[in-house]
């Protein structure tokens, strides 16, 4: 039975209770969407301190609507984003159909490169986009002051964030504007969903802007089917099935088609709000799980990882480490994956074949965002880790980072 063991790189964690609450919300048709959005609305606003909320159908849609919302009429104004950073900031940007300017990213810190995030500012870009990866908080106390100096207003990804704070306030409450994730690796799931999150009247006047754009929301048939998917087929003794179906395309990175802009669907607030305390103790887990992985991790010199602020406190949604190119390969391999270990992003977004003719300074180095492309690599952390999983990983990491 131990060849068919294969971990998933991420969990989010949901119950069959959460699926039934959220069948039952999508077929409701007397305000089930309303009280299901209504009580995510609540939980945001009382974990974020959030000034408004608006949900979305997913994180990106959220992203879409804050930078359209920004930069309103002025089309061809520039949005900063980092070289290194999910897909989904590209498929964002295409949606909008904004021109872009990448800063690069310190793969020490997965933080701005702060003169370079100067450079581009100086070169007109009139939003920021700045994102927490993998769980690791970032403060953008700096960030926000040369964005004020400029003239420019701070987009908070947060949609990664998963728990990690900055000053013991979540990650997604040190800007104008924040953006939430609920999708299914997200730590917080309802299989779909984003939100927009506003702070002070910059965000507010912006939350009202683009509530407008969101279309009807579906009723989430499909994302009960999926969660009750994972549900079954996430568990370690049989994810290897679902895992060697090629068309499934579990674990790749790909970049997404825009859609139409939406609310979040009726099941998904319901399963969003049923699995919020399930979320909190997974938050506790994946920080037990990581710290005893770092301790072999950094007693092993093939392996760099990444210092955050004193300030901060990781959610560790993943656990990324820097490795030699060899140790980067090796992590694509099935042993490596079916111990749910996982290359980064292979490419920086200034190589992306579609999205490269937006960017505007595609020509520029950014070896941080490039060296990050080429050898992070993650380990997983989540709550469906036994102890039997910790103790291969920590194998892999002795037996890997000793060469």
């Amino acid at each position: 039975m131990r060849s068919w063991r294969h971990q998933v790189p991420v969990h989010s964690p949901i119950s069959a209770a959460a699926l039934y609450a959220g069948a039952r919300a999508a077929a409701l048709r007397n305000g089930g969407l309303a009280r299901a959005e209504d009580r995510v609305v609540a939980l945001l606003k009382t974990r974020y301190s959030a000034r408004g909320v608006l949900l979305t159908d997913s994180g990106t849609a959220a992203l879409t609507a804050a930078i359209l919302g920004v930069l309103g009429d002025r089309h061809d104004s520039a949005v900063a984003m980092p070289a290194y950073a999910c897909y989904d900031l590209a498929t964002a940007a295409d949606a909008a159909d904004v021109p872009v300017l990448l800063y690069d990213t310190d793969p020490g810190t997965l933080a701005p490169n702060l003169a370079e995030l100067e450079t581009v500012l100086r070169q007109g870009a009139k939003v920021i986009v700045a994102v927490h990866l993998y769980g690791y908080p970032v403060d953008l106390g700096e960030v926000n002051r040369l964005a004020a100096a400029a003239g420019a207003v701070v987009i908070e990804d947060a949609a990664q964030g998963a728990g990690g704070t900055v000053n013991d306030r979540p990650a997604g409450t040190q800007s104008s504007l924040a953006v939430l994730s609920f999708g299914r690796g997200k730590g917080l799931t309802g299989g779909s969903g984003g939100a927009l999150l506003a702070y002070d009247e910059t965000g507010a006047r912006v939350l009202e802007r683009v509530r407008g754009m969101l279309g009807t929301p579906r009723r989430g048939w499909s994302e009960l089917v999926t969660l009750a998917a994972q549900l079954f087929l996430e568990r370690p003794s049989v994810y290897a099935i679902p895992a060697a179906l090629p068309f499934l395309r579990l674990g790749q990175t790909i970049y997404r088609e825009p859609r139409p802009l939406r609310g979040v669907s009726a099941a998904s607030a319901r399963v969003i709000a049923a699995t919020w305390s399930l979320a909190e103790r997974e938050l506790e887990l994946r920080r037990r799980n990581a710290e005893r992985l770092l301790v072999e991790l950094r007693a092993q010199p093939g392996f760099a990882t990444i210092t955050t602020s004193r300030y901060a406190r990781p959610g560790y949604l993943r656990l990324p480490v820097i490795v030699s190119p060899a140790l980067r390969r090796s992590a694509a391999e099935s042993a490596a994956r079916r111990l749910g270990i996982m290359p980064g992003y292979p490419k920086a977004l200034c190589d992306l074949d579609r999205f490269r003719p937006r960017c505007l300074n595609r020509d520029v180095l950014f070896p941080g965002s490039r060296l990050l492309a080429a050898q992070l690599c993650t380990l997983p952390t989540h709550g469906r880790l036994a102890m039997r999983d910790l103790a291969r990983l920590e194998e892999w990491i002795r037996v890997s980072g000793g060469r």
